[in-house]
């Protein structure tokens, strides 16, 4: 099967989702115990939305839903700081097969670092907008006569702007991804809302 430039197959090494939960678990480690002595300019969230897809995206797939754990550090003394944030997501497909081939839920696993400015408020709670680089792993299964359930993991390099709010204890951020497969353009739009701590 030929990949366009910078894309891989799962059987080329590590499952993405393997490698998507060693990142996370480093990084939530790590932020955990950087936590009280960073007080109101760090907040660790976790929630959950809708996704919306455009485009070439929306073509094959329904909007669907998203996880995301997501970490803020703005520091009191400086408007600009960091965004991280790992999340999963599904979508339902619009029809239950694609010219003639049937096919599931697409799974998008993905990381993102992003730098934060703050537009209003105080460290990490207030108005943000962010603009960063991030990792996409999109799966889909398809439903072949000859061998049956197939899954296609295809990878690659995403990027993403988006704006958030957050209060002591909660959160809520809009996010545009962009990221390519096989060549093809794909957006989504993540919504979320969480709480923090």
């Amino acid at each position: 099967m030929s990949r366009g430039p910078g894309l891989r197959s799962h059987a080329e090494g590590r499952e993405p989702e393997e490698t998507f939960r060693a990142v996370a678990s480093v990084v939530l480690l790590v932020l955990a115990l950087a936590r009280p002595a960073l007080a109101g300019d760090f907040r660790l969230g976790i929630g959950g939305g809708a996704t919306f897809v455009t485009g070439n995206y929306a073509d094959t797939y329904k909007s669907g839903w998203n996880g995301t754990v997501r970490a803020l550090w703005l520091p009191s003394s400086a408007p600009v700081g960091v965004r991280g944030a790992g999340s999963y997501g599904q979508d339902a497909p619009k029809s239950s097969d694609v010219s003639g081939t049937p096919i599931g839920n697409s799974a998008l696993y993905g990381v993102d670092v992003n730098a934060a400015v703050r537009l209003v408020g105080q460290g990490a709670d207030g108005l943000h907008v962010n603009l960063g680089i991030g990792f996409r792993s999109l799966r889909q299964k398809i439903q072949t006569p000859s061998v049956g359930t197939v899954t296609r993991t295809d990878s690659n390099i995403s990027y993403n702007v988006g704006a958030g709010f957050s209060t002591s204890r909660l959160f809520v951020e809009a996010e545009a991804v962009y990221f390519k497969v096989k060549g093809t353009s794909l957006v989504s739009i993540p919504v979320t809302v969480g709480f923090q701590f």
